[in-house]
């Protein structure tokens, strides 16, 4: 079974930012070039892995993740009659001081009945993975309740994030969050160390690792972060 070239209707059908949607059809072209004058099969998927093995660890996870995710995509939509999957690389435990596996926490604290200006930075935080500067960008006519997501724009990218139930009903009812958001970062950062001892770089890393852990892709998560490149975030990928 020949592997069709689908690449141009798989990026129209994913809400990718600019960037990730790039990443994605690079290393897809490169699939594709792979497969072109060969069949899809097992054997040959175990192939183009031993290809990829002269790139870096985190290159060849990224390849093998879109790969996977194409393929899905192709079997989801009878484009090939069998889904194909490429078996992960394996992450060789090691000593080295580029480990990095911060603990996981749950901030139950922070899902209370809404008390202060600083219990809202923490939640927006965690919720969505904002910084402070994004936070000053925010209108409340962002937030679409109804639909349940927000709407946010960087450099030019428009993001939509999902909103958690657990989220809305303890903020919706907020009259003055316009009020918030004008506010300067110093305002920000003493009301938010007023309602935890954590940092909003601590609890954004938070975000990151829940992400992480429900299965987000390094260019998902990227997308959702408003990144331009995933540099910083490889490390929570080793």
């Amino acid at each position: 079974m020949k592997l069709p070239n689908e690449i141009e209707e798989y990026l129209v059908s994913r809400n990718f930012s600019e960037n990730t949607r790039s990443n994605y059809y690079y290393d897809l072209v490169y699939l594709q070039a792979f497969f072109e004058d060969k069949s899809v099969t097992q054997e040959a998927l175990e192939l183009y892995k031993h290809q990829l093995s002269k790139l870096s660890p985190a290159a060849q996870r990224r390849k093998i993740s879109s790969a996977n995710q194409y393929f899905l995509f192709l079997y989801e939509n009878k484009k090939i009659n069998q889904f194909f999957k490429i078996k992960q690389v394996v992450q060789k435990k090691t000593q080295s001081s580029e480990s990095y596996h911060p603990m996981i926490k749950e901030f139950p604290e922070f899902y209370g009945p809404l008390s202060c200006p600083g219990q809202f930075l923490a939640l927006l935080i965690l919720e969505f993975g904002l910084n402070f500067a994004e936070i000053q960008k925010l209108k409340w006519e962002n937030f679409n309740w109804n639909f349940k997501y927000l709407t946010i724009e960087k450099a030019g990218i428009k993001r939509v994030l999902p909103i958690r139930e657990k989220f809305a009903i303890r903020v919706k009812a907020i009259k003055n969050a316009d009020e918030l958001f004008a506010k300067s970062c110093q305002f920000l950062y003493t009301e938010l160390k007023k309602f935890t001892n954590y940092s909003s770089k601590e609890i954004r890393e938070q975000y990151i690792l829940h992400q992480v852990k429900a299965g987000k892709t390094i260019y998902e998560l990227a997308n959702l972060l408003g990144l331009s490149t995933i540099t910083t975030l490889e490390k929570y990928y080793r």
